[in-house]
């Protein structure tokens, strides 16, 4: 095992989901933990320093005492740091603006999307990762664990991860005579979750034994889900040739997902623009050296992410 492997190990963890396909998580570290903290305690007093500003126009300190103004500030004071990480986790999907701005995302230990139960759970604890100063117990919480949690963390089985990660173009043998979807034949969204990507190229990996009658049956709840999203609907039978409709019928949903994924795995977000990736999910070791140029980036929408990871997964 190379040195780069062995850093590689130590900073990601692999998620394998019941229906066999793999996720792989860059774990958030302190440093960019305390930078997303950071611009959350200065949005924090930036939204109290606002609610002060607007008592003293409307006169509030001019007619109302010292302690009922102090006493406003206070409340306004609690709700939000015992309130803030919480509501905004349970609303943005383990998400805060801190984190949002440096790329972070709270999630379950088996990948799934973080629930209003854990988010509170985890942020009430925090009081304890505060002691005796500055995070000394979370922070040697996060150096003696393998996914860098605090105390909160592992009590509610949650973790930090990283999603600034660049995207890596795949291999156009499994696509090669698919034709791409339009933008014409999709009429609501027209991208597609890089975590949904990933899913399709796991079930249609060689190493699978499965049967092609197998792969349309897994391939159909993705495939129904996909085509409500974009709001694809099949053409009609050509009165000419109708054979040919029919013929296709029985894999019209393994055929779906290879249209989907010839469309978007070059261009995620369905377009030609030149930007920075954001956000990967990476196979299986074998697969590295198949990594080709870089592309162009997207603005990810992680909605269908729930598709790969509705029931608990076990980790590699």
């Amino acid at each position: 095992m190379n040195e780069n492997h062995k850093r590689k190990v130590d900073t990601r963890v692999v998620v394998e989901t019941p229906e066999g396909v793999d996720f792989q998580f860059v774990i958030a570290g302190p440093g960019t933990r305390a930078w997303a903290w950071l611009i959350d305690n200065l949005l924090k007093l930036g939204i109290l320093a606002g609610v002060g500003i607007l008592l003293s126009a409307v006169g509030v300190f001019a007619d109302s005492s010292e302690n009922f103004v102090a006493g406003i500030m206070s409340i306004i004071g609690f709700v939000m740091n015992w309130f803030y990480g919480s509501l905004f986790e349970s609303w943005m999907n383990g998400q805060t603006p801190g984190k949002k701005s440096a790329g972070l995302r709270v999630v379950r230990t088996n990948g799934t999307p973080i629930d209003v139960t854990s988010a509170i759970g985890r942020n009430f604890l925090r009081t304890a990762d505060m002691l005796p100063f500055c995070y000394t117990v979370g922070l040697i919480s996060m150096l003696m664990t393998r996914r860098m949690q605090r105390l909160g963390d592992l009590v509610f089985d949650t973790m930090v991860i990283d999603e600034r990660r660049e995207w890596i173009s795949r291999t156009g043998g499994l696509t090669a005579n698919i034709e791409p979807l339009l933008r014409s034949e999709c009429p609501r969204r027209f991208s597609v979750p890089e975590r949904t990507l990933a899913v399709i190229e796991r079930l249609f990996e060689s190493d699978r034994i499965i049967s092609d009658a197998r792969r349309e049956e897994i391939a159909r709840p993705l495939s129904e889900a996909l085509r409500k999203r974009l709001g694809y609907q099949d053409p009609a039978p050509d009165p000419r040739n109708p054979h040919t409709y029919f013929r296709t019928q029985g894999f019209r949903h393994t055929q779906f997902i290879l249209r989907v994924l010839k469309t978007f795995a070059d261009d995620p977000s369905g377009s030609k623009g030149n930007s920075k990736n954001s956000g990967t999910l990476m196979d299986r070791t074998t697969k590295k050296k198949e990594r080709s140029e870089r592309d162009s980036s997207y603005e990810e929408n992680r909605q269908l992410a729930g598709l790969s990871s509705g029931e608990p997964g076990r980790e590699s």
